[in-house]
């Protein structure tokens, strides 16, 4: 006896429903509600596909301009550092400039007789302290420490004069330095800044002028703007310096002794 065999094939879209027998299957087409959600799932699913190829394009731009702006801020940031930098490296030149200028003047005022010179000393000047460290070059004063050294007065005030117009223009100290000492009644010129080289020898004040490097020079040997004002082609500062009554020139105060 031969069993008869049946294949059961499932259409899409349809379901197998069995009401007279469990064994006879019967295919409906999916309609109403379930088939109306079915659907709306399958639209969803091409939206959100649809979409997101937008979201990742518009994404990309918004990265990118983010990118530009933080790189615009760090340019910022790092402008800023720089500038404050400097700004340190400026007042620290200011405070060993200071105190240079402080220590000169204190040793002329303990030494009288080292600044009634009219004019201002080289390198090859003796018995005098005024100065011009322009003239100096790079070496090691005259030593006058020591039990076995006999220095004059004249030669412990030269080795004085030159240590200290040594160490000026040292690099360590100040980059580019330079000092000035003299008498001068017109420290300023008709812009009002300082100059060097302007020391008319007259007056009862002397003047101790400091300048140094304090920036760079842009191009060859400073052609850019600010290099008049920020490098050592003027003083930055001048310290007057008020010795005993025998600096004073002419006639003394009333009631002084020269």
């Amino acid at each position: 006896m031969q069993t008869a065999k049946a294949a059961i094939v499932v259409v899409p879209g349809a379901t197998i429903v069995s009401r007279s027998s469990p064994f006879v299957p019967r295919f409906e087409p999916l309609v109403g509600p379930r088939s109306r959600r079915t659907a709306d799932v399958c639209r969803l699913a091409v939206m959100n596909m649809r979409s997101s190829r937008l979201q990742s394009g518009f994404t990309l731009v918004e990265v990118l301009v983010a990118l530009v702006i933080f790189a615009f801020g760090m340019l910022g940031a790092v402008g800023m550092m720089l500038s404050s930098m400097q700004s340190t490296q400026y007042s620290s030149n200011s405070v060993v400039a200071g105190a240079m200028a402080r220590e000169y003047g204190e040793l002329m005022q303990m030494i009288p007789d080292g600044v009634s010179s009219t004019s201002s000393a080289t390198a090859t000047s003796t018995n005098t302290l005024m100065v011009d460290t322009d003239s100096f070059s790079t070496g090691v004063a005259n030593n006058c420490t020591g039990a076995d050294k006999n220095c004059t007065p004249d030669a412990l005030l030269t080795a004085a004069r030159d240590d200290w117009a040594l160490r000026v223009k040292s690099t360590g100290t100040l980059p580019e330095g330079r000092a000035e000492v003299c008498r001068d009644s017109t420290p300023r010129n008709a812009a009002g800044e300082l100059e060097w080289g302007g020391c008319d020898q007259a007056g009862a004040t002397v003047l101790i002028k400091m300048g140094w490097l304090g920036k760079p020079p842009v191009g060859s040997k400073g052609s850019s703007v600010d290099t008049n004002w920020m490098t050592a082609d003027r003083p930055r500062f001048a310290v007057s310096v008020m010795g005993n009554l025998r600096d004073y020139v002419g006639t003394p105060p009333p009631g002084a002794t020269p």
